[in-house]
């Protein structure tokens, strides 16, 4: 439909709300308030009633009130008519909705948090879009998960970047311990959440709080006093990890605990309360668990406590966590009615899409998902949750490779087998020095999932680099192509060490191992690995010529654009430290001599002293500097251990034993005092 000078907004116009709901009165406000940021007169804001009649040119927001599922609520349509324009939802979130649709058509674009990532163009008049639109998203629930101190400090942004692009639930990820490695202290939420909810609330939020706590209900210094509450682990009670569930004590404990931490967090309507982060040997083994298997003990302390979180909260819902040795559905246990699934699949290859039928990793997660998913159906309807790593610093090693592609199979995926809500974790060692190109792709596609991901690419370059796009394009395509083969393993190349209490590991002789960490899988595919690694170190290269590009044309976004190239360049010497490790460790097989292996050593020593120094050069705060330093250790261990067996001399190892444990304590006590 053609545009007119009817079409252009002017003092004359006004914006019409036939609603009273608060996030309604929102949508209203930040629609004036961003036309008159990119030009146009301030309109007013008229309240009329839902059968109104014209009332001169305007731009009208109406919803309904009604108690609907969220993808109804969210969904919305934008029609032209003799009078202006009509934005019109199933719900008030969805009317929120609709006013940003209507500004991204008009130019406005939000690709990351805080000032550097809003684009609003300026204009000398404005003139309202006349094609209709109607929306719905995809995936009913779109979840961005805070998971550090690092990303709750700056919460706000946050909250207000995925509002603008369309997630409607932020999860809290806390710990209630010291130091909180991959989660949120939960004495911070508790300082912060004065300030946050009253943001979540306008959006018309979800919030979902909680984390591996389950184990802090049934406190360890029980244990003298009652060893029978905690798990038997073949031998002998032990207080390490999780507990007893079939013991009476224990139960009442649980439920005891568990009410007191659901009395002191009303302000969730999904809550969460996980057995301990382990990959196995974490369970009871006592006569009366030994027939229940980990996921049905983990699922019965989860209905204790939804038990009590019905009575206390019946509109909140509490999660059963399908990870590790839960992944596979419980068989003697149902869940409760306010049970849901949050399944996590971690252990996962990121170079695919989770339900590629051809790739040995991800399809036995994919199977896993779908039958869960259908014993949770049953019980708890349709709310169930997949808890995704797009944003995980952690498990990408400080550095979230770019997955435009793997993350739109994904989301295709998740919708098709009926997922509810999909959450991106967003968790690390350190603060970003810019958002990952991963959280713009994830709150787009999740939204609408057959849109082309290098479309979406395109559009964050434009504003992040609006004088060099496509350079800024090929930087990232140029990164994902060379984590691809990085990311993509067999099953034997896993190498997931956590079975081993730390406390008894000789971190020597087993240092700790995780997703990509390649080193102890069977030779010929450690040799097979190195070959892969060796042909990616190059691949980058492309891409620091497109950064070139890119800063030399920079003119007031070069602060931002430096820091975007920092975080996009250590990524490039993460990968490169995991190949010349990679390198070390196979010639090391290959029994070379001292001085040929010593090569190797300090080559891995010295990509090992580059990543850290990024850390001291980057991060502006000593915490930040700590908590990178600490997680780089399991790198320095890798390295260590192969000296330590390979190359030092009897008072040589003592030596080199006794300085790497007492820098690795002192490293935890300083991230622990903060």
């Amino acid at each position: 439909m053609p545009t007119s000078a009817n079409d252009t907004l002017t003092p004359a116009w006004s914006i019409t709300l036939a609603s009273s709901d608060p996030v309604a009165c929102f949508a209203a406000q930040e629609l004036r308030r961003t036309l008159q940021r990119i030009g146009a007169p301030p309109l007013p804001i008229v309240s009329v009633a839902a059968d109104a009649g014209p009332t001169g040119p305007r731009i009208a927001l109406a919803c309904s009130d009604r108690n609907l599922d969220s993808a109804v609520r969210d969904g919305f349509v934008r029609t032209p008519d003799t009078d202006g324009l009509t934005l019109r939802a199933d719900g008030p979130r969805g009317l929120l909705y609709a006013v940003y649709e209507l500004l991204e058509t008009l130019g406005c674009r939000w690709v990351a948090p805080g000032p550097t990532g809003e684009h609003l163009p300026r204009h000398e008049r404005i003139t309202l879009p006349r094609m209709a639109v109607a929306q719905r998203p995809a995936l009913p629930g779109r979840c961005l998960i805070i998971g550090h101190d690092f990303f709750l400090d700056d919460a706000e942004e946050w909250i207000i970047w995925a509002a603008r692009n369309r997630l409607n639930t932020i999860f809290i990820h806390t710990i209630n311990a010291r130091p909180a490695l991959g989660a949120c202290h939960l004495r911070r939420w508790h300082a912060r959440r004065h300030e946050l909810l009253p943001l979540l609330r306008a959006r018309g939020m979800l919030l979902e709080l909680g984390g591996h706590g389950m184990p802090d209900l049934v406190p360890r210094r029980f244990f003298r006093r009652n060893p029978e509450m905690f798990r038997y682990d073949g031998t002998r009670r032990t207080p390490d990890y999780n507990f007893c569930i079939s013991n009476s004590d224990t139960r009442q404990m649980l439920r005891r605990q568990g009410a007191a931490f659901f009395k002191a967090h009303p302000e969730a309507q999904i809550l969460h309360l996980w057995p301990d982060d382990l990959l196995g040997g974490g369970w009871c083994h006592c006569p009366h668990c030994a027939g229940l298997s980990a996921a049905d003990q983990a699922l019965l302390a989860t209905n204790e406590l939804a038990e009590v979180l019905e009575e206390l909260h019946p509109q909140a819902r509490l999660a059963y966590l399908a990870y590790h040795d839960t992944t596979a559905p419980p068989a003697r246990v149902v869940p409760r009615p306010n049970v849901i699934l949050a399944y996590a699949p971690r252990p996962r290859s990121y170079a695919h899409g989770i339900a590629e039928a051809t790739n040995r990793v991800n399809i036995p997660l994919w199977q896993a998902l779908t039958t869960n998913l259908d014993l949770f159906r049953t019980t708890a309807g349709q709310e169930q949750r997949v808890f995704e790593y797009y944003l995980d610093g952690i498990l990408f090693k400080s550095a979230p490779p770019p997955l435009p592609e793997v993350l739109q199979a994904d989301l295709r995926a998740y919708r098709e087998a009926g997922v509810h809500t999909v959450q991106a974790l967003m968790t690390g060692d350190r603060p970003w020095l810019a958002a990952p190109i991963n959280a713009y792709l994830f709150a787009r596609l999740a939204w609408e999932p057959e849109q082309n991901p290098q479309e979406l690419l395109q559009q964050y370059a434009a504003v992040r680099a609006p004088r060099t796009p496509a350079a800024l394009v090929v930087a990232y395509n140029a990164l994902a192509d060379a984590w691809r083969p990085v990311l993509d393993f067999l099953p034997e190349e896993q190498s997931l060490a956590g079975d081993m209490p730390t406390a008894r590991r000789n971190l020597f002789a087993h240092p700790p191992m995780d997703v990509l960490d390649y080193m102890t899988a069977p030779r010929s595919l450690r040799e097979r690995r190195l070959e892969l690694l060796a042909a990616t170190d190059t691949m980058p290269a492309a891409g620091r010529l497109a950064w070139d590009c890119v800063l030399a044309q920079a003119h007031a976004d070069t602060a931002y654009l430096t820091a975007e190239q920092a975080e996009w360049e250590l990524g490039v010497q993460v990968l490169h430290f995991i190949m010349v490790r990679q390198r070390l460790y196979v010639l090391a097989e290959r029994r070379p001599s001292r001085a040929v292996l010593k090569v190797a050593l300090h080559a891995a020593r010295e990509a090992l002293y580059n990543l850290i120094y990024w850390g001291e050069y980057h991060l502006p705060t000593a915490h930040g500097r700590t908590n990178y330093r600490l997680m780089r250790t399991p790198f320095q261990l890798h390295l260590e251990a192969l000296r330590d067996q390979r190359l030092a001399r009897p008072w040589e190892r003592v030596w080199l034993r006794i300085n790497t444990y007492r820098q690795l304590a002192w490293l935890l006590w300083r991230v622990a005092r903060r």
